[in-house]
């Protein structure tokens, strides 16, 4: 009796391997038979021409392949515009019809052109982004099929201006803030943001007092635009 338990509980045992092992196959054909595209993120990308200094700007936006890449063929995938959750008129930023994904790539990136304008220094535009299924993709990930871009040129103090460290910003470095006092430091010094410790604000303060003894600027307000800090 305990041979033929034995025997029972070793055929089950089998049984339930070749289950497991189908169960893994049927998961990698389905894995494998389709191509899904996705946004890399579903966070709003921001774009300031404030920040880039320039007119026009090409903004990269990255997308995902999973699935079985293609070993040579160019894919071709489309992203459309949802007008409805659109603002920025279509006469300032352009959007091939179709893009191509690289092959033996699971990303790849395409790119909006951006053009600046007026109004985008008082108020931000907004371009809604979705990704459409075709011969060649599937959409993946739900929350990853749509992207916003919010676009502006508008100014405003940064939080680095009043105090960075223990230092006074506005006594020491830069002096009283204005839009106009940054738009123009921005302008002439093109500063590296993402590194606002004291050391560089100081570089930037002792670049733009130069650049504005060679070249007096006005504020809004008629008054001398001046920089406490000392050469």
């Amino acid at each position: 009796k305990q041979k033929t338990v034995m025997t029972k509980l070793y055929f089950i045992l089998i049984f339930l391997i070749l289950g497991l092992s189908s169960c893994s196959e049927d998961e990698i054909d389905t894995y494998d038979s389709f191509n899904y595209l996705s946004f890399v993120t579903n966070d709003t990308i921001e774009v300031s021409f404030l920040m880039l200094g320039k007119d026009e700007y090409d903004c990269p936006i990255e997308v995902r392949h999973t699935g079985l890449p293609s070993y040579a063929e160019y894919k071709d995938f489309k992203v459309k515009v949802v007008e409805e959750n659109t603002t920025m008129s279509r006469s300032n930023f352009t959007i091939p019809p179709t893009f191509t994904f690289q092959p033996m790539s699971m990303l790849d990136t395409f790119y909006v052109k951006l053009t600046n304008y007026n109004s985008l220094e008082t108020k931000s535009e907004y371009i809604c982004l979705e990704l459409e299924a075709n011969e060649n993709f599937l959409l993946g990930d739900r929350d990853y099929r749509r992207l916003y871009l919010k676009v502006d040129n508008q100014v405003s103090r940064p939080d680095w201006w009043t105090t960075s460290g223990s230092v006074n910003v506005t006594k020491y470095f830069l002096g009283t803030y204005s839009d106009e006092k940054y738009r123009l430091l921005i302008q002439v010094v093109q500063p590296d943001f993402s590194d606002t410790s004291v050391a560089s604000i100081r570089l930037w303060a002792l670049t733009f007092k130069e650049w504005l003894e060679k070249n007096p600027q006005k504020e809004a307000d008629g008054s001398t635009m001046t920089v406490p800090i000392k050469l």
